[in-house]
């Protein structure tokens, strides 16, 4: 974590003085030192999805759902990403476009829970 933290006071301190001098250097810095946290980030993130499928490997239909919310959670935390990018780029408009489009792609993923829910409510009524 002091790694990742020197990293981003390092970066911080060159975007806010590269600001005032070449904006485009310091979009640039912004847009690497992302990718660089994310890539640090990505390598624990990776570990703690193969630990949640490897516990719910052994439990029947559970491991679909499981699949499923990781998927998600990917979807969010990626669209999170890109729509920080586009707001310091000042593009606001992408970065609604994004967030929408991303909520349509996980809307899409849920229907087929949504059915099994409905399916299962539908059977316990009759």
């Amino acid at each position: 974590m002091i790694k990742l933290a020197v990293i981003v006071l390092i970066s911080l301190l060159l975007i806010i003085f590269l600001k005032d001098v070449k904006r485009e250097f310091a979009l640039i810095l912004t847009i690497a030192c992302a990718i660089i946290l994310f890539i640090y980030v990505a390598e624990d993130f990776f570990y703690v999805f193969e630990k949640i499928y490897s516990l719910s490997s052994g439990i029947g239909n559970v491991n679909s759902y499981v699949s499923l919310m990781m998927k998600i959670l990917g979807i969010s935390l990626i669209s999170q990403f890109v729509v920080d990018l586009c707001r310091d780029a000042g593009e606001n408009a992408l970065a609604s476009q994004t967030e929408i489009a991303s909520k349509v792609i996980i809307l899409i993923m849920t229907l087929p829970l949504f059915e099994s829910v409905i399916n299962i409510i539908i059977g316990l009524l009759k």
